[in-house]
């Protein structure tokens, strides 16, 4: 996903320890950077201004605070005992300011309970009709609805994962075991391990929420 772009793009750093080496390119002036909690210290990493940083700062250590609130960015901050995650918070931030595309970093890790509530919230912004990809060191992670474009190293491995009970009418271009017209069924493992046969694959589904794994 390129981040400089007409809409609104919203970039999210959260405090989960499997991210990338880098930033993804693209980040421009007009990305809205958003820190959940700890993710204010990857943003110190990289050398990206946030304009916020939301949660309840049990993650992120007075050290970074006092460096941030130095450097003008605002703070939200949440209860400990709260009914949405740091990330959701996050997330309905870069909603609430018009957000068509939303990227997580730090979204993956070792709190595996968290790792699979961040899939719920790409399952959601799928249904909002809100492009979104997660990023960790190895794969990027997207949801959506009707159609998706990727590009990929051709011989990685790309999965489909249905998030509702049927996703159907399937069909793909650019791997190896294609699929045309085909219902994926919520817990099975049909369509994983696939592989990119190009550069590019192709993925247009008729009624359902898909989530596709790509190597990164």
């Amino acid at each position: 996903m390129n981040l400089a772009i007409n809409s609104v793009a919203a970039l999210i750093l959260a405090a989960g320890d499997d991210v990338p080496r880098q930033p993804p390119p693209g980040i421009g002036e007009n990305t809205l950077i958003i820190c959940a909690d700890g993710g204010g210290q990857l943003a110190r990493r990289w050398g990206l201004q946030p304009q916020i940083i939301i949660g309840d700062l049990d993650s992120l250590g007075e050290g970074d605070q006092n460096y941030w609130r130095n450097r003008g960015v605002s703070f939200k901050t949440a209860p400990a005992r709260k009914d949405q995650t740091d990330v959701e918070l996050a997330v309905d931030y870069a909603l609430n300011r018009g957000a068509a595309r939303i990227t997580l970093i730090g979204g993956w890790g070792s709190r595996i309970d968290h790792s699979l509530g961040n899939v719920e919230l790409l399952y959601r912004l799928a249904l909002l009709g809100v492009e979104n990809q997660l990023l960790t060191s190895t794969h990027v992670l997207s949801a959506f609805c009707g159609s998706v474009r990727r590009r990929v190293r051709p011989g990685s491995l790309v999965s489909l994962v249905p998030l509702t009970p049927v996703v159907r009418g399937v069909a793909t271009e650019g791997l190896g075991y294609p699929l045309k017209g085909h219902d994926l069924h919520k817990g099975s493992t049909f369509s994983i391990s696939n592989y990119a046969v190009r550069g590019e694959v192709s993925v247009e589904i008729a009624q359902g929420v898909l989530l596709i794994v790509c190597q990164a």
